[in-house]
């Protein structure tokens, strides 16, 4: 009885077991760091898409905003990298704090282009949304 044990060929041995582990173990590395940019992609995306929320928020405010006449002053008054208010919004467990600036250039006496630009930092490096609009005087 041993001997038909000895020549039962049908198992593994260990090192057909350990080579198998380590190369289950390679694909899954490859696949976590796969699912690890996905996660970071999609972050990125979603603060992007926030930051363009806040630019059109700011936008559609001074939009609303009467058109300047020569002695009074709004936020449509000709600036360059007018800082606004920081907006913080939650996102997955951390706070991303959005950055807006505004410029507004005369074109002539009935015409202003604005330009609101939104940056924010992510992984260390700043990313910035800009939207730009011509108003008229009516």
């Amino acid at each position: 009885m041993e001997r038909i044990a000895l020549f039962n060929k049908k198992g593994m041995t260990l090192i057909e077991v350990m080579v198998s582990l380590v190369i289950i173990l390679i694909v899954s590395l490859a696949l976590m760091q796969t699912s690890i940019l996905g996660i970071k992609t999609n972050l990125r995306n979603a603060l992007r898409d926030e930051a363009v929320n806040v630019a059109e928020m700011r936008m559609n405010q001074l939009r609303s905003l009467p058109f300047p006449t020569s002695p009074a002053t709004n936020d449509l008054t000709a600036t360059v990298n007018a800082p606004g208010p920081a907006v913080p919004r939650q996102f997955r467990g951390f706070t991303a704090t959005f950055e807006q600036a505004r410029t507004v250039t005369d074109i002539n006496a009935e015409s202003k282009q604005i330009t609101m630009s939104v940056s924010w930092l992510y992984s260390g490096q700043t990313f910035t949304h800009t939207i730009t609009t011509i108003m008229r005087k009516q």
